[in-house]
Parts: structure tokens; sequence; C-alpha cells
């Protein structure tokens, strides 16, 4: 009996991000989680200028120490934006002319963390050459990302959330002074603390949380070293926060919520993946290494069913795909409930808040899920009828 041949996944991930390093850790993850025996694994690895790598050492932890000098030891490749090439193009040494032969791939799972990948930006290539990729697609990718425009969004859809202000690099860059002095005026915005963060980033980089006015120019300025949107948001004094994790597989289902501690009051990215020995020993599990209280037993049962209902509309009218993370902020000087952010492919995949589920899911399953949804989701694409003929040129 001839054996069945396995699924065939790329694993994409590293990028031209800030966030790079993180998607290195995720991507060890599910390359460590995901089922050997139904799928064959091409790790494929983008360095931070943007090149494409494959090779057997992609596995190892200890080749990321010896990079970037180590790319020479793998093979560079690239992805066509062309239908029915069906893999991954092996370039020559020069990295610019094609060798002729195809890595042949059935489903990509895109493990980016931040701009170029997480954005709407790889998806929007992949979808190019109708390979199923898991995860959401182009545009719930672009508007996840940009944390303004997904507030308004949902708040449009009656989620709640924070108010916030929308300042660009280039305004600022034109008159500080006046920027910061604007900020202060805005409705909401007249006391201090004032958090200010980048509006398309994760992983807490570029955070500051002012607390008088001198501050909001170096704040600003931090932001724009990484991002060429700032955001600026009201600091609510006695927080709580509340995240949960929500999947599409045969409908879509939330996870348990868990409270994560932060030591300083700001989870910082220190905080979130380096803390438990990523700065001694390297070996930093991502998010699931942080402290966190997971499903919290005196949790109010209203609040946690609010934050449960949010997060699954969320997903819902977003049109997100996969696994995805929401992040909730309670004040509990008012008890009011405010949507933060959602990492529309988050750190170890959130696996850490569906082992303790009901039913229980392993991180193993978790992948396969989204696999199959990607499969799904492609074949229905497929089935859309996009040829209409040649009309309106004759």
């Amino acid at each position: 009996m001839a054996a069945v041949r396995r699924t065939r996944v790329a694993i994409f991930f590293g990028g031209r991000s800030v966030e790079h390093e993180i998607s290195v850790i995720t991507a060890l993850q599910l390359m460590q989680a995901i089922d050997p025996e139904k799928y064959e694994i091409t790790p494929v690895y983008i360095s931070p200028n943007g090149s494409w790598f494959t090779g057997e050492q992609l596995f190892e932890r200890a080749f990321y120490k010896r990079v970037p000098s180590a790319l020479s030891e793998l093979q560079e490749v690239s992805l066509l934006p062309k239908p029915g090439v069906t893999g991954l193009i092996t370039l020559n040494r020069d990295g610019k002319s094609a060798t002729g032969s195809v890595i042949p791939v059935d489903v990509i799972i895109p493990a980016f963390h931040g701009q170029y990948g997480e954005d709407g930006c790889i998806q929007g290539l992949i979808e190019m050459t109708d390979i199923p990729y898991t995860g959401s697609n182009v545009v719930a990718s672009a508007v996840t990302m940009n944390k303004y425009v997904c507030k308004v969004f949902l708040q449009h859809h009656d989620i709640p959330a924070l108010p916030a202000l929308l300042i660009r690099r280039e305004d600022a860059q034109n008159d500080i002074k006046e920027r910061c002095e604007w900020i202060t005026k805005q409705e909401g915005f007249t006391s201090f603390p004032l958090f200010v963060k980048p509006c398309n980033l994760g992983s807490s980089i570029g955070v500051s949380r002012v607390t008088d006015p001198s501050q909001l120019a170096p704040a600003l300025a931090k932001v724009f070293r990484y991002d060429t949107q700032a955001l600026v948001e009201p600091c609510v004094s006695e927080i709580m926060e509340i995240n949960v994790s929500v999947r599409e597989h045969e409908g879509i289902k939330a996870s348990v919520v868990e409270i994560p501690v932060s030591q300083s009051g700001v989870l910082s990215y220190e905080e979130k993946y380096l803390r438990g020995g990523g700065k001694k020993t390297g070996q930093s599990e991502g998010m699931a290494s942080l402290t966190r209280v997971i499903d919290p037993q005196d949790l109010d049962t209203e609040l946690r069913d609010a934050v449960i209902a949010h997060a699954k509309k969320a997903f819902e009218v977003l049109g997100c795909s996969g696994v995805a993370r929401l992040d909730f902020i309670v004040d509990l000087a008012t008890g009011a409930l405010y949507f933060n952010e959602l990492n529309a492919f988050p750190g170890s995949c959130s696996f850490y808040l569906w082992v303790r589920s009901q039913p229980r899911v392993l991180y193993t399953t978790l992948i396969e899920n989204m696999i199959d949804t990607a499969m799904k989701t492609r074949g229905t694409i497929a089935s859309l009828d996009r040829d209409i003929g040649l009309k309106a040129l004759k």
C-alpha cells in the first residue's frame, strides 16, 4: 500500500520588521508543534533586508545567533505572484536569477509579527499565487494592524474602545511644539498620564507612559523611530487587562480569558519576551512565558461574558480567520470595559489559552485546524467566477 503524501507546508517568518526576532520565536514553536506525520515542513526565513532563504538549519534555534553571516549556507528562494507555479522558486548564488527548480508548497503559514508580514503585504503577494494560506486575508490584516482604524471600525459596530488621537510624523516634524499643545487641548486629553504608542506595531515596542507635557515630544520621537503614525490614548490609572483568543474552525470559538500581570504597570517588550530566561539563556518562549492568570475563577461572570462576546463579534465583523488574540482593558474605578487591540497572528498562537479551554485544544490541533480552514477558504475563492470575457474592448 502506497504511503499517503504529507501536506507540504511552508512557514514564512522573520521579515522587515522590528518584531523580527519575535516572529522567529513563533516560527520555531510552530515547527516544534506541527504534526510531522501529516505535514512536510519547509521553513522560509526572510532576513531583515528582505532576502528569502530556506534550509534545514532554520529548524535550529542556535543557527540564528550566527545570522547574518550564516545566511550563505542557505538556499535563496522567491515567490512569484503567478498562479500555477505552486511553490518557491530557487535562486542562483547571485540572488537575481532563477535556477529553474521549484520547491512545491500546498499551503503557507505566515508567522510574521509587525509590518510587511502581519499587515496585509505578504497576504497580498500570496493571494496572487493562489496558494492557500492561514490566518486573516489582506483587508482584515491591514485593518487590524492599524490600531486607530481598527478602533474606529469596532466602535462603529458598538464595541467600546478608548478615544485616541492620530499624530502623523510629517505634522510632528513640521511643528512638534504645536502638535504637543494641540494634543493637550483635545477633550479627554487635558490631563495626564497619557499613553503614546506606534499605530502599526505590536510587542510593546516604542510605547511610552507620559506623565507631563514635557514628555510628549520625546515620546512621539520614540514612536517615529519605528512608525510614521503615533497613537495617543488616555491612561486608565486603575487598570486590569483581560485577553482572550478567538479562532475560526467549524464556527467562531473563544478560549478561556487571561489576566496578564505586569511588574511595572505597563507590559513592556522585556516583560513579554525576555522575562524568565530570555536574556540569560536565549530560550524565550514568547508570550507564553509572560506572567499571567489564566481562566481566573474569581473574575466577574458578566465581565468575562462581555469580553468573550465583544471578541467574537470583533473577529467576525473584521473578517478575521485562523487564530487571533484580542486584548481588553477594564477601568476598575468605573467598571467600564474597552477594546484595546487585536493581534491577527498572536505570538505562540495563544496556545496557552486553548490548552486550558473546554474542550481542550492542543497546539498541534490548532495548527491543523488553521491549515484545514485555509484549504477550504481557497477552495471557496477558486469556485468564484472571475472570467466574464472581453466585452468592453470589442
